[in-house]
């Protein structure tokens, strides 16, 4: 079974608030009378469903390309289940108990139900958010020492109304020498936690530093 766990991405899709806005912009037109429609794209390298690597917030991190393959691998991948809200952060004791029994993971994803809002009220969704703090991080490597990416169904690990806490966290995940990339904007909807996944990214673009949207799916 193949489960796709990326957003498309739009006009309309909702982005961490500054994030510039996604275009279409008309480039050539049949009707002004060349032989072909082409049109400009614009989006931020972290817009819609996207990958962080060190190079987002280490100054001298690695990029997208010494990360990401064309096609990027994490086996086992698990979804576990954390309902949060924004009043308060994912600490490393809310997560400890859900890693039982998975501790062979290159990759967790972290369902929040954050998820929920991303149709019915973006607004919400690009600002009021779960928010992932510091010390996940040194959790994970600790109990899971294949873990080479985490991900949530949430627009950004940070939230817009702690954003010191946020570049923290960014930091604990990306600037490490034990390297967690970041899954942001994912769609968790139809993962089954506790199952064991294979987990395929695929990103758009090889030549950004930062990071960079992908089409993601998990295969059982």
């Amino acid at each position: 079974m193949i489960i796709p766990v990326s957003y498309p991405l739009s006009t309309g899709s909702p982005l961490y608030p500054g994030t510039p806005g996604t275009k279409v912009l008309p480039n050539r037109s049949i009707a002004d009378g060349s032989s072909a429609n082409t049109s400009i794209l614009s989006f931020s390298s972290h817009a819609g469903t996207h990958v962080d690597v060190p190079r987002h917030f280490c100054p001298n991190g690695k990029t997208v390309r010494d990360l990401l393959a064309a096609v990027t691998r994490y086996s086992p991948a698990y979804c576990v289940e954390l309902p949060s809200s924004p009043a308060r952060g994912i600490a490393a004791a809310d997560l400890a108990g859900s890693l039982e029994g998975i501790h062979d993971a290159e990759a967790i994803l972290i369902r929040t139900g954050s998820g929920r809002l991303r149709a019915s009220d973006p607004g919400a969704y690009a600002a009021m958010h779960p928010r992932v703090l510091a010390d996940v991080a040194g959790l994970l490597r600790n109990r899971c020492p294949r873990i080479r990416l985490m991900g949530i169904d949430s627009i950004s690990i940070s939230s817009p109304a702690h954003r010191d806490e946020g570049r923290e966290s960014h930091r604990a995940f990306l600037c490490d020498p034990h390297t967690i990339c970041l899954l942001e904007d994912a769609d968790l909807s139809g993962v089954v936690p506790g199952k064991v996944y294979t987990l395929i990214l695929m990103p758009w673009f090889a030549d950004v530093p930062d990071g960079v949207p992908v089409t993601a799916i998990l295969t059982d």
